[in-house]
């Protein structure tokens, strides 16, 4: 079998896939009963659809370990003024610092 041959073979194995995860998420959307697709092969690879993953279990996972949102970002914006204004202290202190060394050296 030709290269090319192959390469198309799982082009169309992939796009095969993808459309039975949607043909899948579509039925689950409308309460339709959908028998789960199956795994396809081909000579070069395993083609493994993604509706066999389970996106239940990731929105599961993602769900408890999520945080809200709006509490992250107002904590972040928190801790990023404490760190400019950290630095701007410091910045003024290394002033002052010099402003007071070349006064004692005069």
């Amino acid at each position: 079998m030709s290269d090319r041959l192959t390469e198309l073979q799982r082009q169309r194995a992939n796009i095969q896939a993808q459309l039975d995860w949607i043909n899948q998420e579509i039925a689950r959307e409308q309460g339709i009963p959908h028998p789960p697709s199956k795994i396809a092969s081909t000579p070069n690879s395993l083609v493994i659809p993604s509706a066999l993953i389970a996106d239940q279990d990731a929105e599961a996972i993602i769900s408890q370990f999520g945080s809200d949102t709006k509490n992250e970002i107002q904590h972040v914006r928190k801790g990023c003024f404490i760190a400019f204004g950290v630095a701007l202290a410091l910045l003024a202190l290394g002033v002052y610092g010099i402003y007071l060394y070349s006064r004692s050296r005069h």
